[in-house]
């Protein structure tokens, strides 16, 4: 991999998506938490692309393509939790009968 940068990038923002899509539908108690979620899910792939960029090594850096598989991972069940919540909330102010 010669720039993982891009791919950090895009990796980066989809797991960002997950966690805005989440922190949307979720009540205010919650935000706090999915944002220390986030942190968690990005920050390892944030410092191993920033080893590779500081020390180029000669073999294949496992270390960052371990970090990738985790984020994107981590991004999917995410976006997955992410979805449910939204829908649940979405039918819940649905099912909310209004008053005359």
């Amino acid at each position: 991999m010669n720039n993982p940068i891009p791919l950090a990038i895009a990796s980066e923002a989809f797991l960002l998506l997950s966690f805005f899509i989440m922190y949307v539908s979720t009540g205010k108690s919650k935000k706090t938490l999915i944002i220390v979620l986030s942190i968690i899910g990005g920050a390892p792939l944030l410092y191993f692309v920033i080893d590779d960029m500081n020390s180029n090594y000669a073999d294949a850096n496992i270390g960052l393509g371990l970090a990738f598989m985790f984020t994107w991972l981590y991004s999917a069940i995410a976006f997955i939790i992410a979805i449910i919540l939204l829908v649940v909330k979405k039918k819940a102010d649905h099912d909310i009968p209004k008053e005359p």
